[in-house]
């Protein structure tokens, strides 16, 4: 191995390293930013579980006030104190839907929160009907401060859980803290140790080198033969390198190969069905940015089991391949072909300014299939069936456009006048009859 190389590997090392650090101490500082957002979120529970009490005791002294001294004023803070309640109670619920055992709890205090809320509006009620006695009764029976009781009760132990969860994430927080740390002392470490391999490489690759160069010289000086053994050391790491790359091709073949199969039909070399939904979702997602369509055709071949007992699975799967041929032969490129089943296809037509260009391509597909094929010295007669649903004009949905699609599909089967049928939401109605 030539001394540029052992360079260019020694300063690719000490970059690689760099890269390495950089990498890990931003997932380090991702991961501490994680940290420090679940203690942010435990503040936040606890703070609105201060502004909910808060409400409710906002909601209770306005009732209060309101039935001693029959004053419409205090209604205000007492309708406010409700409303800010329930608000604040739809946060909590939505800021711990992550937790279970939380949830149990707010579900029993919402229960209390409506009992209560129905003892003041009773009261208040009542004494909007002059009757004063009767909400100074309700009031005298202790259901209101039974309810408050309990939900303070509920309030004590959401609390003291929130808080627990608030220490335990504190400490993942201080965790993280310490392993940056770590990690400063052990990238000190490394470097220093990549020091040492430096001086190591430059005495290996240039100073004994130049030693065995002034031996050879002296050599040379005093007549004596010269062995190539005395000036070039016996280094090997030219044909690990050159047999690494190699296996490494191989490899790379290899997955791109397998990477290949896993997304496409091995009969017909079209995708499969693996690939299919996410990209029918990625062009529907692009119509609301160019204003264009979309179609889905749902192609499936007419009488495909009677090819297969009368000339065998053999010519069988000659004649999928020459369906997949004709289909791909007859859309347009910017249009993709995906075999989805046995002898199901769909094809995704794409850029479409108006319906016309559909029936266009369509009619495109029917007529490839208008003369038989020769297969294996025979001629087969190949028909197809096709139904075709539009995006956005019929769903916006992925699975229902491919439905849609099947629906108009099944509908042009049974239409022996036409071999493709254009989906209507009358087809879904005769569907279900």
């Amino acid at each position: 191995m030539s001394i540029r190389l052992k360079l260019s590997l020694l300063l690719g090392l000490l970059f690689l390293a760099a890269i390495f650090n950089s990498i890990f101490t931003f997932q380090l500082e991702s991961y501490g930013e994680e940290k420090l957002r679940w203690v942010i979120h435990t503040h936040e529970v606890l703070n609105e579980t201060q502004v909910l009490s808060g409400a409710m005791k906002d909601a209770e002294t306005g009732q209060r006030g309101y039935l001693l001294t029959t004053n419409s004023a205090y209604l205000e803070p007492y309708h406010n104190g409700v409303l800010i309640a329930n608000e604040s109670f739809i946060r909590l619920k939505a800021l711990t839907s992550d937790n279970p055992d939380q949830q149990k709890i707010l579900d029993s205090i919402e229960k209390q929160m409506q009992l209560k809320f129905q003892e003041l509006e009773e009261t208040i009620e009542l004494v909007l009907g002059s009757d004063n006695q009767s909400a100074i009764q309700i009031v005298r029976d202790n259901r209101g401060k039974q309810y408050m009781d309990t939900i303070r009760s509920l309030f004590g132990a959401f609390i003291n859980a929130e808080k627990v969860l608030l220490e335990q994430r504190k400490g993942d927080f201080r965790e993280n803290r310490a392993q940056i740390t770590t990690l400063i002392a052990v990238e000190i470490a490394l470097f220093i140790a990549l020091y040492f391999m430096t001086i190591t490489f430059l005495r290996r690759s240039f100073f004994t080198p130049l030693e065995l160069l002034l031996s050879s010289v002296k050599k040379l000086e005093e007549g004596h033969k010269l062995e190539v053994s005395d000036v070039v050391k016996n280094d090997e790491m030219g044909h690990l390198l050159s047999t690494f790359f190699v296996m490494s091709e191989k490899v790379y073949e290899r997955e791109r190969d397998l990477g290949f199969k896993a997304h496409h039909d091995e009969l017909t070399g079209l995708k499969n069905r693996l690939t299919m939904p996410q990209e029918i979702e990625t062009v529907i997602d692009e119509l609301q940015e160019t204003g264009e369509m979309i179609a889905v055709l749902f192609i499936d071949l007419d009488r495909f089991k009677q090819i297969n007992d009368q000339h065998g699975h053999h010519v069988g799967d000659l004649v999928i391949k020459e369906t997949a041929y004709r289909i791909k032969y007859a859309v347009r490129d910017s249009d993709t072909v995906f075999r989805v089943g046995g002898d199901e296809f769909l094809v995704i037509v794409k850029n479409i300014k108006n319906i016309t260009d559909v029936h266009n391509v369509v009619n495109n597909i029917v007529s490839e299939f208008k003369h038989p094929a020769s297969i294996e010295g025979r001629e087969v007669d190949i028909s197809i069936s096709v139904g075709v649903a539009v995006s956005p004009d019929d769903s916006l949905d992925r699975k229902e456009i491919v439905k849609f699609a099947d629906v108009a599909m099944y509908a042009a089967k049974q239409d022996k006048a036409a071999s493709y049928r254009m989906f209507d939401k009358g087809m879904l109605r005769r569907g279900s009859d």
